[in-house]
């Protein structure tokens, strides 16, 4: 890696472990200040809903203006939100925070990964692409179960002003990043222009999965509660898989192509939701969250690089917002779906409801072949 994509992988992890530090809390949160179980669903999916709607956005932006203006604004929305949460007293609030919220993710992993793609050679963007994504699920190793003592024994408050810094941490790193968008280009802004139709099926597979994800990282810490298991077990299982996967899966995909490496990851993420459903216990949430882990690390990496293969420099930055817009509108309709799903039928059904449409994504993409640009490059 580069000294610019180090400071990329140290921001990136300051910024997600300013997320990850509230995820496993906030559905605790929004219990303790009296909001029901359908009614979180929706909340907490508000964040998902607010950054798809930027993403498109950010995707043109970052193409027309460069990538470090939209990251740097994303960790100085990571800043606001993280403090405004605890000015929260009831359902509108939180509904407010959670939007404002979103919208930082909306911006910086949009730009920051189309930063990746700029400094990646072609026959190493899987690899990179993994090692990139691996920030993300060392701070979520880490975020949870964190979040989760420093609420038990501080309080909320505590923690909101703790992921505060952390983003403040993040956005003095991003200053520091030199602009890689080196050739802007004039795009209008219209509707067509914030959406990259050559990346849409790899998008499409990946709002399959994100459906189930929703579901899984809405409900997972109350379902996990009432069986007096600490939630943080399973997203500490699973993002420290998913970090020793991504850059393995990363070289693979380059090497055997982008579908084969999807299709495996997507049959074990589906695997793993319906352990979920059918077992319960620490062991089991554990184990889930270490199969859940290989499928997920494996299925994203090879679905960002597929979304990179298929379209030219000058239109990167909108194909990673179409890329992450379609995995914002699948976990925030997952997480509202699964609201109405986990009231009406409770968690097992909900969960093998999720592994379903896990595994249409591997329908999907089977059905699809995407340009090996590089498969048969060797790797020592």
């Amino acid at each position: 890696m580069t000294a610019s994509l180090r400071l990329l992988w140290s921001g990136a992890f300051a910024f997600f472990l300013s997320f990850f530090l509230l995820l496993a809390v906030l559905p605790l949160y929004a219990r303790a200040i009296g909001i029901g179980d359908r009614a979180i669903g929706g909340v907490l999916g508000a964040f998902a809903f607010a950054a798809m709607l930027v993403r498109p956005w950010a995707g043109w932006a970052s193409d027309r203006h460069g990538r470090r203006p939209l990251m740097l604004a994303g960790a100085l929305v990571f800043v606001a939100a993280s403090l405004a949460y605890s000015l929260t007293a009831g359902l509108l609030g939180l509904l407010a925070v959670r939007l404002l919220h979103g919208c930082g993710m909306g911006l910086y992993p949009t730009a920051a990964s189309a930063v990746v793609a700029d400094l990646a050679p072609p026959d190493r963007r899987g690899a990179l692409m993994g090692t990139f994504g691996a920030a993300a699920n060392i701070a979520m190793a880490l975020g949870p179960i964190a979040g989760i003592a420093i609420a038990d024994r501080l309080g909320f408050v505590p923690l909101f002003q703790v992921a505060a810094c952390v983003a403040v941490v993040a956005l003095l790193l991003t200053r520091w990043l030199p602009e890689t968008r080196r050739s802007r280009v004039t795009i209008p802004f219209t509707p067509g222009a914030m959406v990259s139709a050559e990346a849409l099926v790899p998008s499409a597979i990946l709002f399959l999965v994100m459906l189930g994800y929703g579901a899984l990282v809405t409900f997972l810490p109350i379902h996990a509660e009432q069986q007096d298991v600490n939630p943080g077990l399973f997203f500490f299982v699973f993002a420290l898989v998913v970090t020793a996967v991504r850059n393995y899966a990363g070289q693979l995909s380059d090497r055997f192509g982008r579908v084969v490496v999807a299709v495996g990851g997507l049959l074990l993420a589906a695997t793993a939701l319906a352990g979920l459903a059918l077992t319960s216990g620490a062991t089991s949430l554990m184990a889930a969250g270490a199969l859940y882990g290989v499928g997920f690390g494996a299925l994203t990496t090879a679905l960002l690089a597929w979304c990179v293969d298929v379209v030219d420099e000058a239109n990167r930055g909108r194909a990673m917002g179409t890329y992450y817009t379609a995995l914002e509108l699948g976990i925030g309709l997952g997480s509202l779906g699964a609201g109405f799903g986990v009231e009406a039928v409770g968690f097992a059904p909900t969960f093998l409801s999720a592994a379903a449409t896990t595994l249409a994504g591997a329908v999907l993409a089977l059905s699809r072949r995407p340009p090996q640009t590089s498969r048969n490059v060797q790797f020592p």
